[in-house]
């Protein structure tokens, strides 16, 4: 038997280290947002201080208000960035991967356990249950963002809360405070969901007539207490972690694809989608005639099919309800097989340390096709001037340029672009102008921002908006694989 148990756990880990190892650190790269978190970061170590107005911009450094809600993310990847290059940032990736998968697993133990069925013998079902999750979340989530450590945090306070639950010992009064505070300084746009799952949790504690219990209801009143008080400890106050407001404000976030609701019919979020019908097909086996569960079902539910940032929380929370569903399944009534919780381990650092290493040798580089790579190494070899170029081009790839060096309109901070200072031609804040402005309307933008280059991409370039350019600046100074880049203001080079 002993036998029989150690190669199951070699096995599996062998077999997770594989999967992971198929997980490529090239996926990992390549988002939008990392290039600006990266140089936010830097300015900030640089100057020893939490920014507070956007640098970079048109405006210069000092004009445009910026709530700093992602501060330890963007030391954080700012330091790893400067130590190892791209490489480096890879390190955060994998670090949030172990945690994220060991918390996963977690709280599927724990699920069981508050509904009083036995984990012993269901591991490895329960590690088979993970595995498609893991690959989900890191192939559409884990893209070098704020989300990476906030996945994992979110998740093991969502387990030390169901454990306080179940027993409220006096380390979860610790615990869950400072996750509190790691939320609140490291991603704080998401702080309030923890403040909503706590409020879940007390009013199951109520119905229960637990809180009601003076043993308990002291607990719980700390623990609610020093929770909401540990978000206010950050860089903003109350801004940070009610940014929500401050982005969603006049619904300009709905420009942006990732808020927009998801097209659950569209064969380009068919993951998404399965994702959906597997969530729904688990929930008349796994709600078990529990209160907490069923407010908590609904709210996860709500989430999930609102957009694709909220979609999220359902893939990390589908094995909460998916645990307890074995019982459910004939042929998997009689399946026993004791595995500890190494295997997982070992799989996940074997895969992961791979990785790392074959990163090393082999670093991705910023898709020169996605983002203006050549062009902004043109602009940077030949632009002259004290201070650094302004460079107009779409708002996806802003934050590239910014990261390079160039100054520009608007890019993914999004709340200093969307004030009434900003606003300009047509009265549009600088945000709509990135938005809207390519390629129809880049005359009137150029006019009334007055930058020195404008990259245009291969598609614009080959609207009928093309000739126009041509005759007001001339031809483009240089082409890439990105676009076309328009000289607008300055000596043009011979």
């Amino acid at each position: 038997m002993k036998i029989r148990i150690a190669a199951a756990a070699v096995i599996a880990a062998l077999v997770l280290s594989v999967i992971v190892f198929l997980m490529p650190p090239s996926e990992s790269y390549n988002d939008p947002d990392t290039f600006w978190h990266i140089e936010v970061g830097k300015s900030m170590l640089e100057a020893g201080k939490v920014p507070h107005t956007a640098i970079h911009t048109f405006y210069g450094d000092d004009k445009l208000p910026y709530v700093p809600h992602e501060v330890g993310f963007q030391a954080v990847i700012a330091l790893l960035y400067d130590a190892f290059g791209w490489a480096g940032t890879y390190l955060l990736t994998a670090a949030c991967m172990i945690l994220l998968v060991l918390g996963l697993y977690r709280m599927m133990l724990v699920s069981r356990k508050e509904l009083g069925l036995p984990s012993r013998g269901r591991e490895p079902i329960l590690m088979l249950l993970l595995l498609p999750v893991m690959w989900g979340i890191y192939d559409i989530y884990f893209t070098t963002r704020p989300q990476m450590i906030s996945a994992f945090l979110i998740v093991w306070f969502f387990v030390f809360l169901r454990e306080f639950q179940i027993k409220p010992a006096a380390r979860y009064m610790v615990l869950l405070p400072l996750i509190s505070l790691l939320i609140a300084n490291f991603h704080s746009g998401v702080w309030p969901v923890i403040i909503v799952f706590m409020g879940m949790a007390l009013l199951e504690s109520l119905v229960t007539r637990k809180l009601l219990n003076r043993r308990i209801g002291w607990r719980w009143l700390v623990v609610a207490v020093t929770v909401i008080g540990a978000g206010f400890l950050n860089a903003a106050g109350p801004k940070s972690i009610f940014f929500i407001l401050t982005v969603t404000h006049g619904n300009f976030n709905l420009l942006i694809n990732e808020w927009k609701a998801i097209q659950f019919n569209s064969m380009g979020n068919l993951a998404a989608t399965c994702m959906l019908l597997a969530f729904v097909a688990l929930l008349p086996f796994s709600i078990h005639k529990r209160f907490f569960r069923f407010i908590f079902m609904m709210g996860i539910f709500f989430l999930g099919v609102s957009n694709y940032k909220y979609h999220f929380f359902m893939w990390l929370f589908v094995l909460y309800f998916a645990a307890a569903v074995i019982e459910s399944v004939p042929g998997l009534r009689r399946f026993r097989l004791s595995l500890s919780v190494k295997p997982l381990i070992i799989g996940l650092l074997l895969g992961l340390g791979v990785n790392v290493v074959y990163n090393f040798q082999h670093t991705p580089q910023p898709n020169s096709y996605k983002y203006p790579v050549k062009e902004m190494d043109y602009i940077l070899e030949h632009f002259q001037g004290p201070a650094r170029p302004k460079v107009m081009t779409l708002y996806g790839s802003s934050g590239y340029v910014m990261f390079r060096g160039g100054d520009v309109l608007a890019d993914g901070r999004q709340d200093p672009f969307i004030t009434d200072a900003t606003k300009t031609v047509f009265g549009w804040t600088a945000f709509e102008q990135s938005m809207y402005g390519f390629p129809v309307y880049v005359t009137d933008l150029v006019d009334a921002n007055h930058p020195d280059y404008v990259i245009v991409t291969r598609k614009n370039a080959s609207s009928r908006f093309y000739t126009t350019w041509l005759s007001k600046y001339g031809s483009p100074i240089y082409s890439g694989d990105y676009g076309s880049v328009f000289q607008v203001n300055g000596k043009k080079p011979t």
